[in-house]
């Protein structure tokens, strides 16, 4: 009976190895089920010089898919993406080069193929601008306009980690950043409206010494609102009688008015959920490039902080009155940059909402920094970046803060812009050869500046 039985099992080895073989075959590749139906009608949209846009048909069943490139026929030396989506952007690609793409459907956690490739689609990306060392192939910029966010730090809520000075220690590292980049317009998050614990006599807020500081250095920054507080004395809040005097607390923005004219300015306060919370506003400023007569509109904001679902929600709802007042205040439909600190990136969970506001109501990140990924869109409209690389918040980190040695940073500060050419990003840092902040690091944020060609 026992040799009846061996003789049993290994008459079957045989038939249930060919068996197998045959459904890998039918299968198409190894480890790859018949059970889910191979992904078609896959197809290429949009080609820029750094990515391919592609879309393919929904499979029924398949909570993953994978996107398989190569620049060789065969597939060697591939590259992988994945998407839970039937749509997808291949980013970091080379120009002027033809890229062969198929997909296929995976499990959630990606460790199992759901089934074989597709057929494969070619895809060549566009040349890129051709360069010299110190020109492109596109026109020279004209009469260019830089726009600037910075978020100072309040003078008042100083918390001692490590590397952070108080106010009066780092606010020429401050000036001196702002000096040296010299923006024509720069959006100033958090220089408060209260008093300084050292002022002079009379009393002095964060946002008019950091002015007082400015010139005083030969930077003659004015700004669009002097206000401190809507108070009828908007000089201080105690005993306040309310009177919209446009204070917009330390959301401020400064001009250069050697270059540009205000024409009109005001500000917007934003939703909030409780009123203890920390009132949050819009402020806006209408200009004139003089070298060019040309009119264009400025906002700058900073949204609140807190976490948790209902402050998501509670962004979602500032950025939404931003783009509102900023349409109210724009019936010439002038050319717009939007700057601040929206306290939202591209890691934040569920969505980066604020972000996609913007977007959705036609604005242009010129980083094409979106959601969950280092590698810029090919929606990116900045001609060249200067360190996007590093996140624009550092903490007072002496080694400063950057995910990779290319492509973008993490992001809580922006510049948006109506369409328009972008001419430079830059993330200003100061660092070293190791990449370290050289000196004083004037702000748990550095500064964005955008420069621009007004349309």
């Amino acid at each position: 009976m026992p040799e009846n039985t061996r003789g049993s099992t290994s008459s079957l080895r045989p038939l249930s190895i060919l068996v197998m073989a045959i459904l890998l075959l039918l299968s198409g590749a190894a480890g790859a089920s018949a059970a889910t139906a191979t992904p078609s009608g896959l197809k290429s949209s949009n080609q820029t010089s750094t990515s391919v846009s592609i879309s393919w048909n929904s499979v029924s069943g398949a909570p993953r898919y994978r996107v398989q490139y190569s620049t060789k026929a065969d597939f060697s030396g591939p590259g992988y993406n994945r998407f839970t989506t039937t749509s997808a952007e291949i980013r970091g690609l080379k120009a002027n080069t033809t890229y062969y793409l198929r997909v296929r459907a995976i499990s959630a956690d990606g460790t199992t193929n759901l089934s074989p490739y597709s057929a494969a689609i070619t895809a060549k990306t566009k040349a890129a601008l051709a360069t010299t060392a110190t020109t492109t192939t596109t026109a020279s910029a004209v009469n260019p306009l830089s726009v600037a966010s910075y978020n100072v730090k309040c003078a008042n809520c100083f918390s001692g980690v490590a590397n952070e000075l108080p106010w009066a220690d780092r606010r020429s590292a401050v000036v001196n950043n702002i000096k040296a980049q010299k923006p024509d317009v720069i959006g100033i998050q958090e220089a408060s409206q209260g008093w300084l614990k050292d002022p002079r006599p009379g009393g002095l807020s964060q946002f008019e010494d950091l002015q007082e500081r400015l010139q005083a250095a030969g930077a003659n920054y004015q700004l669009t609102n002097a206000k401190r507080n809507n108070c009828v004395k908007d000089t201080t809040p105690t005993n306040c009688v309310y009177a919209d005097k446009g204070a917009s607390q330390g959301t401020k923005l400064y001009y250069n008015p050697s270059t540009v004219a205000l024409v009109g300015q005001g500000s917007l306060a934003l939703p909030s959920i409780k009123a203890s919370d920390n009132p949050r506003y819009l402020a806006w400023g209408i200009f004139t490039q003089k070298s060019t007569n040309k009119k264009f509109l400025v906002g700058n904001a900073h949204l609140e902080p807190a976490p948790g679902a209902a402050y998501h929600t509670l962004r979602t709802k500032q950025a939404q009155a931003i783009t509102a007042e900023l349409k109210k205040r724009n019936p010439q439909n002038l050319p717009v940059l939007m700057v601040g600190d929206m306290n939202s990136h591209k890691w934040t969970t569920p969505t980066n909402a604020p972000y996609d506001v913007m977007l959705a109501a036609g604005y242009v990140d010129p980083l094409g920094n979106t959601y969950k990924s280092d590698q810029p869109s090919g929606a990116a409209t900045a001609e060249k970046t200067v360190g996007a690389n590093y996140d624009s918040f550092n903490g007072f980190h002496r080694l400063a803060k950057a995910r990779n040695a290319w492509g973008n940073g993490t992001y809580l500060d922006y510049i948006f812009t109506s369409k328009m050419r972008v001419i430079e990003w830059r993330t200003v840092v100061n660092v070293d050869s190791s990449g370290n902040f050289v000196g004083t690091i004037p702000s748990d944020h550095n500064m964005v500046k955008a420069t621009v060609q007004l349309p």
